[in-house]
């Protein structure tokens, strides 16, 4: 078995796991194993909802604020960004599990 990173013509990597015998200019007749596909599977709506909070939470109103308080800035974008992802791996495993 041997596993290939690839790109598709969307531009978009994905990695694919081979038999020994397999083509590997062929990589997507592989068994597919990417990440989930977050760009699609996320509420954007949500997250823009969740920033907007997280946000005004840490008291970022202006860029005064953010030049001030980068740490916080980059906090709350992991923090909402980040669950999210994280959900989208466990409802996976779950399904496939």
């Amino acid at each position: 078995m041997k596993s290939i990173i690839w790109v598709d013509k969307k531009g978009l990597k994905h990695r694919s796991v081979l038999k020994d015998d397999m083509d590997e200019s062929k990589p997507e007749l592989g068994y597919k194993s990417d990440p989930p596909n977050v760009v699609e599977e996320i509420d954007w709506n949500v997250v823009a909802k969740d920033l907007h909070n997280e946000l005004v939470d840490r008291g970022l109103f202006t860029e005064e604020d953010v030049i001030t308080q980068q740490n916080s800035l980059t906090g709350a974008v992991l923090a909402v960004l980040k669950r999210k992802v994280k959900m989208l791996y466990k409802r996976r495993d779950i399904v496939n599990g």
